[in-house]
């Protein structure tokens, strides 16, 4: 069993000082958009967006920094003080202000960046928070808009509102990707978005925060899905941690529980180095495996909430989106556990011993990745 233990851990060293790189990448997340109009015919764009890459060129298309050519100027990017960054940007600011278009009664809209907010360095595993506030005076009082991102920058959110005090007059956010140009909005007569709508759009934003921007959540579901060959127990630990992750994202989100980021990335990485951990010793001990499921998935959700705070849910729609973004983070991850399952049982089939030659290999890899983020998160 040493010479074992000492073979697997020594074949895959090499593998894990491979994906050391690829770990110390950002999440490329899509930029919010929001757009108001107000009585006096100005129009005011706001984009809550991650700067530098922007500048850098990376768009959501890559699911890390690290994978874009232009990662190494990310990472300079990202170290730079608020002002520094500023002072880089007004260099890049007439090309990303080129990059996108506004259209307002079918006419383009001059726009004036009037601000630039740019959130401190702050911890560096994540991305740093800006946002642009660009304004237009309008000739005449607004009938239609439509909205186009670069496709170089990948998926967007866009809302908008007729700006009126003390009153919650924002619309519903639409979800576009690719470049993909938002439908005409008719101002006057605004389209009414539905509950079904709704609950279509929320499930698709938590399936792709799982598929494929999330790769920590993918890890952790990949080391659960490698504990055992009965797929009843897996989808009874899939559900245990979406509702225990369900519970901390609605406690966050509500800002009723607040925990810094310093400490939530850390157990994320580390809780995935503990499940593919357990994968090389014994077999699967559903109750006790469920109550850690459980203990972790407290934790991810806390990793959840600080994207989807972004999109500043009211009180008469905070149930449908929570549950609606975790119906499409459930199916994503049941997916993970299936194409896992279905992997094990091709393997099985084939007379492979598995757990040899895919269980344990698969999960030493993992557990290597999960220790270096945690170590590094800690340390950086």
């Amino acid at each position: 069993p040493r010479k074992t233990g000492l073979f697997i851990m020594h074949r895959f060293l090499f593998i894990f000082l491979l994906l050391s790189s690829f770990v110390k990448a950002d999440v490329v997340k899509p930029a919010l958009v929001e757009i108001s109009f107000f009585a006096d015919n100005k129009l005011e764009l706001e984009i809550n967006l991650s700067l530098e890459a922007a500048m850098s060129g990376i768009g959501t298309k890559y699911k890390n920094t690290q994978d874009a050519p232009t990662a190494d100027y990310y990472d300079e990017l990202r170290v730079l003080e608020p002002e520094d960054l500023r002072s880089k940007f007004n260099e890049f600011a007439k090309n990303y202000l080129d990059s996108f278009e506004l259209v307002i009664n079918n006419k383009p809209v001059e726009l004036e960046l009037k601000n630039a907010e740019i959130d401190i360095v702050g911890y560096t595993k994540l991305p740093r928070k800006t946002v642009l506030t660009y304004q237009a005076q309008l000739d005449q009082w607004p009938k239609s808009l439509s909205w186009q991102y670069s496709k170089v920058y990948g998926d967007n959110a866009m809302r908008w509102r007729v700006y009126k005090e003390d009153e919650y007059t924002w619309g519903e956010w639409q979800w576009l990707r690719d470049g993909k140009k938002s439908e005409l909005i008719n101002i006057n007569h605004p389209p009414v978005q539905t509950f079904a709508n709704r609950v279509k759009q929320f499930v698709a934003i938590g399936f792709d925060h799982v598929i494929p921007l999330g790769w920590d959540h993918i890890l952790f579901i990949i080391g659960m899905a490698l504990s055992s060959l009965v797929f009843r127990d897996l989808l009874i630990l899939t559900a245990t941690f979406t509702l225990a992750h369900t519970i901390t994202l609605g406690l966050a989100t509500a800002d009723i529980v607040t925990i810094s980021a310093r400490i939530v990335e850390p157990l994320i990485a580390f809780s995935i180095a503990y499940v593919a951990i357990e994968n090389l010793y014994g077999k699967l001990v559903l109750k006790r495996k469920s109550i850690i499921v459980f203990l972790f998935g407290l934790v991810h959700g806390l990793g959840f909430a600080s994207m989807l705070k972004s999109f500043e849910m009211t009180s008469d729609n905070f149930l449908t989106t929570l549950i609606s973004f975790n119906i499409g983070v459930e199916l994503a991850q049941v997916l993970i556990v299936l194409l896992v399952f279905i992997l094990l049982i091709l393997l099985r089939q084939a007379k492979i011993n598995y757990h040899r030659f895919a269980v344990v290999p698969v999960s030493v890899v993992i557990a290597l990745m999960g220790i270096w983020w945690g170590v590094e998160r800690i340390i950086f």
